[in-house]
């Protein structure tokens, strides 16, 4: 169900998000023994992470990078009412404006381990990496599930990351939910929030 926030509660929610900044598929069992999530010492041999259903080809980072955390992310995604460039005059179109969610260990979002917001970006809040962030581009979208988000594989900007980011690609997938609403806004400026959950597989240089 969707949740329609508030102006002063969104300026709340994205000031969070600076501050964070600035400082630095259905439900399912995802368990691997193998699989260390463990970012106090990155496994260079971590196994393939489990998945929904495989990732495609096209989702896949370049060779010369290493898979190494896996995370389970519940929280929204924020909409925001705006006129379309196509047709200024007529009816408002739901925009994407930043994801808001935590990011857990495991697969019943319980040990917390990363912020999500604006940017969009990803910071440590514990471990070896602590207050360390990640800032993305998105290079590639797949649409899995015509009822959630698309599955997306994410490239870190070095430029915009802290000096001790760990992470090189970021992949999105078995994403549930997060989808703008099918009813248009009513204002330019108009906000709506949809929850989602996904998992987010982080990759390191080699």
């Amino acid at each position: 169900m969707k949740k329609t926030i508030s102006q002063v509660f969104y300026g709340f929610l994205i000031t969070v998000s600076f501050a964070l900044a600035m400082t630095s598929c259905k439900k399912q069992k995802y368990d691997n023994p193998g699989v260390t999530n463990d970012v106090g010492n990155i496994n260079n041999n971590a196994a393939i992470p489990e998945t929904c259903s495989p990732i495609p080809d096209s989702l896949q980072p370049p060779t010369g990078n290493k898979f190494f955390l896996q995370t389970y992310a519940r929280g929204m995604q924020i909409y925001q009412g705006q006129r379309n460039p196509a047709n200024p005059s007529g009816e408002l179109v739901w925009v994407n404006i930043a994801p808001l969610a935590t990011l857990y260990t495991n697969p019943n979002f319980t040990d917390p381990i990363i912020n999500h917001f604006a940017g969009p970006s990803w910071q440590f809040i514990k471990g070896q990496f602590k207050d360390e962030k990640v800032v993305a581009k998105k290079l590639k979208g797949s649409t899995q599930d015509r009822t959630a988000i698309q599955w997306l594989l994410l490239q870190a900007v070095d430029s915009l990351s802290t000096p001790h980011n760990p992470v090189s690609f970021v992949q999105r997938i078995c994403t549930q939910g997060g989808l703008a609403s099918s009813t248009p806004p009513t204002y330019v400026g108009q906000l709506d929030s949809i929850p989602y959950t996904a998992s987010y597989l982080f990759y390191t240089r080699n």
